[in-house]
């Protein structure tokens, strides 16, 4: 970044980089020499990501790309709508966590599968296949870091997983005040929200604590294993308007919680 700004600084060029908001340091100051480019300063910053804040526009732009693969496959809107049966398409959205890439992914691999039964997608069929899914993404995310930060990336990852299966749900809330305080623990959070933790809403009460809380939902293949969720795991789905309402009741991941079972993981990892 830094090159590319001082050889092109003062010329009309423009360019357009890509990359994980929260893995990326893009400026630094060492001993007084400024490196790299200044947010709002040498460049604007373009949010391209859907999250599960608002579902229901995450959604509706996964089934406009949908459609559009489908114009390419000469096949209506109405036939793409048709693959899905139920929540088939919500589910994949899920599962995805709303990148079209991953989506598209899971999508594949699902459909070879059904192939063998009615040819139609359902949330139960997605579920299972986005195991695999959730596995490559922890490649990646072994790819996308070293040393240290590995380790801490991959317990975080634990540490969030064992409370929802706990506490057998996919959605749990942290109070805002303490990702304020809590900087280590703030900078886990948000760097594990490029891989399997999925953002669904801020500024959230709860019904029975002060305060406002941030809401988030593990990955559909941390828990695909189960196979079956009845009396085992309660699901809440975010695309329902409803469910707003219900993850005021969500169980809160503490301080003491977090570090409770970071203990553990550290004894056993």
């Amino acid at each position: 970044m830094d090159y590319v700004h001082r050889l092109c600084k003062d010329f009309p060029l423009y360019f357009k980089i890509t990359t994980l908001r929260h893995a990326s340091v893009l400026y630094a100051d060492r001993a007084g020499q400024p490196m790299g480019t200044q947010e709002r300063h040498d460049y604007q910053p373009i949010n391209i990501d859907f999250t599960f804040a608002d579902f229901r526009k995450t959604e509706n732009q996964l089934r406009r790309i949908f459609h559009e693969f489908g114009k390419q496959a000469k096949m209506s809107a109405e036939e793409i709508n048709e693959i899905f049966k139920g929540d088939g398409f919500k589910r994949l959205v899920m599962a995805g966590g709303g990148v079209p890439r991953d989506c598209l992914s899971i999508y594949l691999e699902v459909l070879e599968k059904v192939r063998k039964g009615d040819n139609r997608i359902g949330k139960d069929d997605v579920r299972i296949m986005s195991r695999s899914n959730f596995e490559r993404r922890i490649e990646e995310l072994k790819q996308d870091s070293e040393g240290a930060e590995q380790n801490v990336l991959l317990k975080g990852i634990y540490v969030i997983r064992k409370f929802c299966m706990e506490k057998k749900t996919n959605l749990f809330f942290i109070s805002e005040q303490m990702l304020q305080q809590e900087n280590n623990l703030c900078d886990l959070i948000y760097r594990l929200l490029d891989y399997r933790i999925h953002s669904a809403g801020t500024a959230i009460t709860h019904k029975s604590q002060p305060g406002t809380y941030h809401a988030f939902v593990i990955d559909v293949g941390a828990y695909a294993h189960m196979r079956t969720l009845q009396g085992k795991f309660n699901e809440l789905d975010i695309g329902d308007p409803a469910t707003r309402e219900k993850m005021r009741s969500s169980p809160i991941l503490t301080f003491d919680d977090f570090k409770g079972l970071w203990q553990i993981c550290s004894v056993r990892c």
